[in-house]
């Protein structure tokens, strides 16, 4: 029967907290009133400044691929507050999502004196939920992603059997520090006593950090590229085919269907972390042809996804510095003969003059500031006043979709939304709507 009772998540919202309450005290706490569901699950714990989500994309297909029942919990959600918690790529059910939020609601109200709790944060009750829905569902491996740092992170109360960190950039600075060295302290933060951890490709300074870390910590260290090599080969019409290999496969051909030359670097970790995971819970690795077909199935909306082939409209959640260099990277690399249209929106903890200054780059481009409706966003005024002060324009962003999308356009033309997955969340269903009118 079709579920018609939404999850109510409002009551969430007065825990949500403009900057994050950083300690594990209050997840301890909530998780041990639960009956300690993190420390029942066999873990592989993600953290970086990105690629974390499209890193679990292709593991959750690759241990998926060995008949494993794999959770998720990933942040933050593109389409629904479901999406963050799943199970083999399916969302966790209105029905079981509202029986939690019930569950937690009583609880927090039952522990209302409790001066432990006071100060728990929305993403800390998330986090419970995921925990505790993975239990209660009997995962075979949950794959869990750091929402922000990690040392200190809501999520790093788990006992995890792998760890992993993608990519080390500047990223809320103002939280995790300004440069790649204390960001990547609070990262190998998530690094557990003789715990192996498999790191992407990542800046020697910060390297350093995270070897220094393992070391004291007795955890097996595996890196890019040292332990594991990837290289991009070329695109075709089914992805793109890198090579990759590490201790246990000879160099051989694999494809992704994800777009953007950070996917390969994200897929090659992904091959490594469900290896060295196969190896700890002695199962057999995957074949050639298993890995292929399983990376081929990865989808992770709102990373370089094509919303339209014609016109051509591209979306991508490239929200700090380092995801906007990749993404101009793979742009050049898949679109380099394309004029291009760009319409940018970001969040107010962003690098928003840097990363507008990146866009200015663009060969044959026309940059469009805006702003959306969050309070997280950069206001109007201040787009504005941006654009007026960089020569740029501002535009409202229904409007100019609204015009973009009644004009026509020549073959050699795309348009790219970008800056913040929060802008994505909502113009992605107004294009898809204004697309396809009659789609339910």
């Amino acid at each position: 029967m079709k579920e018609t009772q939404l999850p109510d998540v409002s009551w969430l919202e007065a825990y949500r907290t403009d900057s994050p309450n950083f300690g594990l005290e209050r997840m301890e706490r909530l998780l041990e009133l639960r009956g300690k569901p993190h420390l029942q699950l066999s873990v592989i714990h993600i953290a970086g400044t990105n690629g974390k989500g499209s890193t679990i994309a292709h593991l959750r297909q690759l241990l998926q691929q060995k008949g494993l029942k794999v959770g998720t919990f990933t942040s933050p959600y593109l389409v629904s507050y479901n999406e963050q918690i799943a199970i083999n790529g399916s969302a966790i059910s209105d029905l079981d999502l509202q029986q939690l939020l019930t569950d937690y609601q009583a609880l927090l109200a039952q522990q209302a004196e409790d001066a432990l709790l006071l100060g728990v944060t929305e993403f800390e009750i998330a986090t419970a939920l995921a925990y505790d829905y993975f239990v209660q569902q009997q995962v075979d491996v949950a794959l869990i992603e750091v929402g922000m740092g990690g040392l200190l992170d809501s999520t790093n109360v788990c006992r995890p059997d792998l760890t992993a960190i993608s990519t080390i950039g500047l990223d809320h600075v103002a939280l995790l520090g300004d440069s790649l060295e204390k960001i990547a302290e609070q990262k190998a933060g998530i690094i557990k006593p003789t715990v192996p951890v498999v790191t992407g490709r990542i800046a020697p300074q910060a390297l350093e950090v995270i070897k220094k870390t393992a070391a004291q910590k007795g955890a097996p260290l595996l890196t890019c590229p040292q332990d594991y090599q990837a290289e991009y080969i070329h695109s075709t019409e089914q992805g793109q085919v890198f090579s990759f290999a590490n201790a246990y496969r000879a160099e051989a051909y694999y494809r992704t269907a994800l777009l953007g030359l950070h996917q390969i670097d994200n897929a090659a970790l992904a091959i490594e972390l469900c290896d060295t995971y196969c190896r700890l819970k002695g199962l057999p690795l995957l074949s050639q042809t298993e890995v292929d077909e399983a990376l081929l199935r990865a989808v992770w909306p709102g990373r370089l996804e094509k919303l339209s082939e014609r016109p051509l409209i591209l979306i991508d959640g490239a929200h700090n510095p380092h995801a906007m260099r990749s993404l101009l990277a793979s742009l050049s690399e898949h679109y380099p003969a394309q004029k291009k249209q760009l319409l940018f929106a970001c969040i107010q903890t962003k690098s928003l003059e840097e990363m507008v200054g990146l866009l200015k780059t663009v060969p044959a481009a026309e940059l469009t500031l805006t702003a959306f409706a969050d309070k997280r966003s950069f206001s109007r005024e201040a787009m504005e006043e941006l654009a007026e002060k960089e020569g740029l324009s501002y535009r409202d962003w229904p409007d100019y979709l609204e015009h973009y999308l009644a004009a026509e356009h020549e073959a050699d033309e795309l348009l790219l939304l970008t800056g913040s997955l929060y802008f994505l969340a909502q113009v992605r269903p107004y294009i898809i709507k204004k697309l396809n009118p009659r789609q339910e």
